[in-house]
């Protein structure tokens, strides 16, 4: 058994920020293609609405506000791990090596 005994925050907060920001494009990308599917029935409530903008809007900021989001909660993930596993101990994990070929 190998344990975890400390997460590196900014590690983590880089992945989580980046593994959000993809999710974020993706979630943006079909805003977009809904969007701009449905913006005539969207009338003139929204001035960028007309062209389909609001769905190009949403591919740009959604990237950005869940990057953002990920990064924070990736922070604060790792900061309330490392101060749990120092009280009670850190995660166990078994590890296995892959059958190796013979050369």
């Amino acid at each position: 058994m190998v344990k975890i005994e400390k997460i590196g925050v900014s590690s983590a907060a880089k992945i989580y920020g980046l593994t959000l920001g993809i999710l974020g494009f993706v979630i943006g990308i079909f805003y977009a293609l809904f969007l701009s599917a449905f913006s005539g029935l969207l009338g003139n409530s929204f001035p960028i609405s007309s062209a389909g903008g609001l769905g190009i809007v949403m591919v740009i900021a959604f990237p950005i506000m869940y990057g953002i989001m990920g990064f924070i909660i990736g922070a604060l993930g790792s900061v309330i791990y490392n101060f749990v596993a120092s009280k009670i101990g850190g995660l166990e994990i078994q590890l296995s090596k892959d059958d190796e070929i013979p050369l």
